[in-house]
């Protein structure tokens, strides 16, 4: 690690520690995300990664780089950080699944059809997802030149792996086959308590904690991002019986927990909301929905006291700011450029409760 990115190590860690640790609101971090230049990268359906999996996490690291070098010496709450990146697939294709890539992302084939097709999924290292994951990580950390960390990729909740795994039929099982459904959430449950360790011991350790793909730094031992995209399906009290209980048990050996949900569907989020240790509660933005920071109300109204991470514009920022005192927020804010990024930086500190 670099004398420069070591010191931004320390002003990030000791900053997002008294921020986890609050006992009340109006403390804001932020990431300033900041327009780069940087090279193209083929679609991904393009590549053989039995053969190219190097050229392709090499050009996204190639990708990656000016928008770190951009951002040198800001002094905002982000890290640079890279992990293998293939879209969505990995997150569930280590269990034995095969994949169609797509242009810029990835899909897992599911391979239960039924009750009798649970042994087709097999916890094995060797699976060639698995192996991507722990090659990938390999293949960066030999690139590592000081300039950057090797962040967690992440994880799913038990229910949204066995929406993975079983494809929509899920949802009939959930209702027609419930039983089969609780074996398959078990097994699901079982399994990323195989597979989550061994993604946190292939990237980096930094301090007592982990670097997540956004660059925010959580700990100790956080699990995430934890996602339950299957449940914005589902009734409430469907996500109550399949769902909380999972990831209550998938959760309860970590110090805390980082999870992602959608914007379009909140039903579910209250019951989410008490899940025990919730660190950072991430509200994506949907298409044909307000963007979070115009809609407060309405998420605040839905989660809680959660401590909550979305995306907004510079401008909505400003606009919004005043709003920004009933939670702790970490917020993505893209930036016109450079000097609207400093200038954003300095709003933030100005208006967030002291996290120095």
């Amino acid at each position: 690690m670099s004398p420069a990115l070591a010191a931004k190590v320390r002003r990030v860690v000791a900053r997002s520690r008294r921020f986890y640790s609050a006992p009340e609101p109006g403390h804001i971090l932020v990431n300033c995300k900041v327009p780069a230049e940087t090279p193209p990268v083929p679609p991904l359906l393009e590549f053989d990664l039995d053969r190219q999996l190097g050229e392709w996490l090499d050009l996204n690291l190639a990708a990656d780089r000016p928008r770190w070098a951009v951002k040198e010496g800001l002094d905002d709450d982000a890290l640079p950080a890279a992990c293998p990146y293939f879209g969505i697939a990995e997150h569930s294709a280590w269990l034995g699944l095969e994949v169609r890539l797509q242009e810029a992302t990835s899909l897992p084939v599911p391979a239960v059809n039924g009750p009798d097709d649970l042994g087709r999924l097999t916890l094995d290292e060797g699976n060639r997802w698995c192996r991507y994951m722990r090659e990938g990580y390999e293949h960066l950390r030999r690139r590592q030149d000081g300039s950057f960390l090797l962040a967690v990729r992440g994880t799913m909740s038990p229910m949204d792996l066995a929406n993975a795994v079983r494809g929509d039929e899920l949802f009939v099982d959930l209702l027609a086959e419930p039983e089969f459904a609780h074996r398959l959430m078990a097994f699901c449950l079982r399994a990323l308590g195989w597979y989550y360790p061994r993604l946190v011991s292939w990237a980096d350790r930094v301090e007592d904690g982990q670097v997540f793909l956004f660059g925010g730094w959580l700990g100790p031992d956080c699990i995430g991002h934890l996602s339950n995209d299957a449940a914005m399906l589902c009734a409430p009290e469907v996500y109550g019986e399949f769902g909380l209980p999972y990831e209550r048990e998938q959760t309860a050996g970590h110090g805390m927990v980082l999870y992602h949900a959608h914007n379009q569907k909140l039903h579910f989020l209250p019951q989410l909301a008490t899940l025990p240790k919730l660190a950072l509660l991430e509200i994506s933005t949907d298409p044909q929905t307000p963007p979070p920071i115009e809609d407060l109300a309405r998420i605040e109204a839905a989660t809680g006291s959660a401590n909550l991470r979305f995306a907004a514009t510079s401008d909505a920022l400003r606009a919004h700011i005043g709003g920004l005192t009933r939670r702790n927020f970490y917020l993505d804010v893209r930036c016109r450029d450079r000097r609207d990024a400093e200038d954003v930086l300095a709003l933030v500190r100005d208006r967030s409760k002291p996290l120095e």
